[in-house]
């Protein structure tokens, strides 16, 4: 059986589309998946032995790197082909079964909307396979390191990004706290681009037991390493949706984004969003979606720390 699987080119979709591989993989364990996507997340689809081939998809203008999709499955006869991008290659493929993601209503969760997709009651949960060498590295590199804080500190649009100094206030304040012993270890996790925002962050510090791993681990690197720290505390991002499925307590900080769509998901997920709700943010009429003025300054130091010890308790 021959699978397309065009998922989301953002790391956090992607995580989250991770439960509709699953599935497809549970239900049809002999199947030969090609997996469409941009390359940011292809690291979570390494270990996945279903997976034959991996399309990259380049963005192109006038959305010609559909044009280059449809050449290379269009030779291919497919039995099932889904679409969570909603791209017109599924539209003109011929295939026995096709699923095609339609958003309806922004206030769903995209996890639920993907179960509905799929025309089942219950997905599995997102998660992808990690090597044994990506837990040995993460355990060796780690292993002297006590009660690990890892911080999400940057996100992809600068709106979402809870303000450095806060961060550093909160993180001040943990080093205190009973929950967290002497030597507690401050752990930053992102890309290259995420650098800037994590050093704003690292100067408010004050603790010299910090590590700052941006842009240094791969994405199945990072989810092993956040599997070794006692709680995760970021921004909503794919970061935050890597944290949640590491198995590990995860705060999520919302603001001029939707908990109820893109919350993580999760035994230990929780989120704090900020005073104002996401309609006060950017419910006006001439809001500017490419507004690179943070949104995040109503989410009090306080709430997030009351939301954490509530969660270690």
């Amino acid at each position: 059986m021959k699978v397309l699987f065009i998922t989301s080119t953002r790391i956090g979709d992607a995580v989250l589309a991770t439960s509709v591989l699953n599935y497809i993989i549970k239900t049809y364990p002999r199947s030969s998946i090609f997996l469409a996507s941009g390359n940011e997340p292809v690291p979570i689809y390494t270990n996945y032995k279903n997976i034959k081939k991996i399309f990259l998809i380049k963005k192109k203008v006038f959305k010609i790197h559909w044009l280059g999709l449809w050449f290379k499955t269009v030779p291919i006869k497919w039995d099932i082909v889904i679409d969570l991008r909603g791209s017109i290659i599924s539209h003109i493929l011929f295939t026995r079964d096709k699923y095609i993601y339609k958003s309806l209503d922004k206030n769903i969760h995209r996890l639920d909307e993907l179960t509905s997709l799929m025309k089942t009651k219950n997905l599995p949960s997102p998660s992808f396979p990690i090597s044994i060498d990506n837990l040995s590295k993460a355990k060796k590199e780690l292993s002297k390191l006590n009660n690990i804080i890892a911080i999400g500190g940057s996100a992809n649009w600068p709106a979402k990004v809870w303000p450095a100094k806060k961060f550093g206030e909160l993180i001040n304040i943990l080093l205190k706290d009973k929950n967290f012993k002497k030597n507690t270890s401050i752990v930053f996790f992102g890309s290259s681009r995420d650098i800037q925002d994590t050093r704003k962050i690292i100067n408010y510090v004050k603790t010299k037991n910090v590590i700052n791993f941006c842009g240094k681990l791969n994405l199945l690197e990072v989810c092993a390493y956040l599997k070794k720290c006692k709680i995760f505390i970021g921004n909503d991002s794919g970061l935050m949706h890597i944290a949640a499925i590491s198995g590990i307590p995860t705060i999520g900080l919302f603001g001029p984004s939707l908990e109820s769509r893109y919350g993580p998901r999760g035994k230990n997920a929780h989120f704090v969003r900020t005073k104002k709700s996401y309609y006060e943010l950017t419910g006006a009429k001439d809001f500017n979606w490419n507004t690179k003025k943070n949104l995040m300054n109503s989410l009090s130091i306080k709430s997030v720390y009351n939301k954490i010890r509530k969660v270690l308790s």
